[in-house]
């Protein structure tokens, strides 16, 4: 769902493009499916790309499933495809909702799931963003009211640290931004999943902003040095090669 980050940053007047990176932190929250939900539907291979996992799921027929995993790995799926894959906003749109829809499903089945609220808003977002209707007072509401939820029953879901702590980075505070909790929002999220690279490279966008390049240059060695630790995803790698750039530019700046 972070100069700021969740990929980035921003607030006199909120932007969509400044708060679609609020949701790309969503997951979020790339590779941030697991955190607290269910393994992996089985005949996946999470090597694969996303388009072909999606593509083994539909064609078992899952979109029928009344499974809540399956159901939220597909909305994880299509969130993804229409974050990192999919280019053609038509294409991403449709992912999108797609995805909310599914995660809907799951939500009228058990509401008490905080995977599926945070699916739910990852993917409302998405689409509303695409919509151009994401600066709205409702749908900010609508996108915060599924991320404390999802922090209520689960205060540990590492994504939707990520999301509240984006959002009240990015927001004004007419709309319920607050810069010191976004941090506080970040810190937690990395945290409880060390290895969350991409919220921790917000964070430290975040510290730059502040003009607290030390810890920023903390949070960016912790990610470099990741790979020490455990096997690194593409994105993670990605993550990695972006925080060796900042750290680069920290050190001739300042």
């Amino acid at each position: 769902m972070a100069a700021d980050t969740s990929l980035t940053q921003r607030p006199s007047r909120l932007s969509s493009h400044l708060f679609w990176y609020v949701l790309v932190g969503l997951l979020l929250v790339r590779g941030m499916q697991g955190v607290g939900a269910e393994p992996v539907p089985v005949n996946l291979d999470p090597s694969e790309s996303p388009l072909t996992q999606l593509q083994t799921l539909l064609s078992q027929g899952s979109q029928d499933s009344s499974d809540p995993t399956t159901l939220l790995r597909m909305a994880d799926l299509y969130f993804e495809i229409g974050e990192d894959i999919y280019q053609e906003e038509n294409q991403k749109r449709q992912a999108f909702e797609k995805g909310s829809s599914l995660a809907r499903r799951v939500l009228d089945m058990q509401e008490n799931n905080a995977e599926a609220h945070f699916l739910y808003a990852a993917n409302l977002g998405g689409a509303a963003q695409i919509s151009g209707v994401i600066a709205s007072a409702l749908t900010v509401n609508t996108l915060k009211t599924h991320a404390r939820r999802a922090l209520e029953l689960n205060p540990n879901h590492a994504p939707s640290l990520h999301m509240m702590g984006m959002m009240l980075e990015e927001l004004p505070w007419v709309l319920g931004g607050d810069k010191e909790m976004a941090i506080t929002y970040l810190v937690r999220a990395t945290e409880v999943k060390s290895d969350y690279t991409r919220a921790r490279f917000d964070l430290a966008k975040m510290y730059i902003k502040r003009q607290n390049y030390r810890a920023a240059r903390t949070e960016l060695l912790k990610i470099i040095n990741e790979g020490s630790a455990s096997p690194l995803t593409k994105s993670r790698q990605q993550d990695q090669r972006e925080a060796q750039k900042l750290l680069d530019s920290l050190a001739i700046h300042h």
